[in-house]
Order: structure tokens, then C-alpha cells, then sequence
């Protein structure tokens, strides 16, 4: 959604909430609906203000009700829905293509959990002038040697990657670390 039409849909929750709230009010009785503005709401005011019992309630009930439909609306307006980045792998005449980073990392993790020894890893993927740089944090098996493993993580990722999305890779970054003990009795029993 553009930034025009989110502007106009975050005034208009905003007009709608402050109508819900000062309805609210007026079924209450916390204010006298001739204290406010005389304009297009004096008849629902008027209705609010004289309304007994059930009908009070459900005035009330039905605003409160739109009142946090529209912070709920205002909430996910504002909220920022993160995309995923894309990134370059040609352009010509023809066209573009591109990569969602989430894909790259997707593929980083899986080549790496392919490795005997590695229980999990996390990956993240940033683009850097020089190329792709992958950071990996990674749970392997206790009493695995841990150079051997990052080193044959490292190559496997930057293979994989540059393999099959063609974009250059310049650095894998692995941080290792050991299952724990009771981790490694639940995968054994």
C-alpha cells in the first residue's frame, strides 16, 4: 500500500476512534453532549445522552468495540511490514532476476545442516560491495573438532551459494558451539 493511502486510512481510523471515544464518554455521562461542537453527531449524541440500561450499554459496548478496531487498525498502518530484501543476480535487455535474501540464507542453513556433525545453525545474509557475507551460528556435536567443521561448513555455504544463485560469496562467518550434554541424551533416547 502506498504511503498516500496509509496516511488516509491511519486519518480516517483516527477520526473514527475519537468518534467511538467521545460516545463513549457521552453514554457515560461523562460529558454533556452540549459541550461539544454542534455538527453532523448531535442526533447518536442525543440518543447516547438520553439512553437507559441496555441501550446505554450496548452504546457503549459497540463504541468500545470500534474504538480498539481502529487502534488495531492504527497499530498495523504504523507497524512497518518488513520485506524481504531482494537481491541482483542479472539484468539485461531482457529482464531482471532476482533473490530473496530470505532464500539465500534458507539455502545456507540447509547446506550446512547437511554436515554430519552440525545439529543446527542459524544463518543471516547481508550484502556486502565485495560480495555476500554469511554469519552462522551453529550447534554441533559434542566432541566434534570444531576446525574441521567450520572450515567444511565455510567452503560448503560459499559453494552452495555461489552455485546456485551465481552471486559471489566474500565471507562466511561461522560461530560454533557444543550440544549440550541433556541435549544430546534426548536425541539418543
Amino acid at each position: 500500500m502506498s504511503a498516500f493511502n496509509r496516511a488516509v486510512v491511519a486519518i480516517v481510523a483516527l477520526l473514527v476512534l475519537a468518534g467511538a471515544v467521545i460516545l463513549v464518554l457521552v453514554a457515560a455521562n461523562a460529558i454533556d453532549p452540549a459541550d461539544l461542537p454542534s455538527g453532523w453527531f448531535d442526533r447518536a449524541l442525543d440518543r447516547a445522552d438520553t439512553a437507559t440500561g441496555g441501550t446505554r450499554a450496548a452504546f457503549i459496548a459497540v463504541s468500545l468495540i470500534v474504538a480498539l478496531g481502529m487502534l488495531a487498525l492504527l497499530v498495523f498502518e504504523v507497524t512497518t511490514v518488513r520485506r524481504p530484501a531482494a537481491l541482483l543476480i542479472s539484468s539485461d535487455e531482457s529482464g531482471i532476476t532476482t533473490v530473496d535474501q530470505d532464500s539465500v540464507r534458507i539455502l545456507a542453513e540447509k547446506t550446512a545442516s547437511a554436515i554430519r556433525a552440525v545439529r543446527t545453525i542459524s544463518c543471516d545474509v547481508a550484502e556486502k560491495p565485495g560480495g555476500l557475507a554469511i554469519s552462522g551460528q551453529a550447534l554441533v556435536a559434542l566432541g566434534s573438532n570444531i576446525p574441521e567443521v567450520s572450515t567444511e561448513m565455510k567452503s560448503k555455504i560459499k559453494e552452495a551459494v555461489e552455485q546456485f544463485t551465481g552471486l559471489p560469496v566474500a565471507q562466511v562467518n561461522v560461530k560454533v558451539r557444543y550440544e549440550t550434554v541433556e541435549a544430546r541424551r534426548l536425541t539418543v533416547s
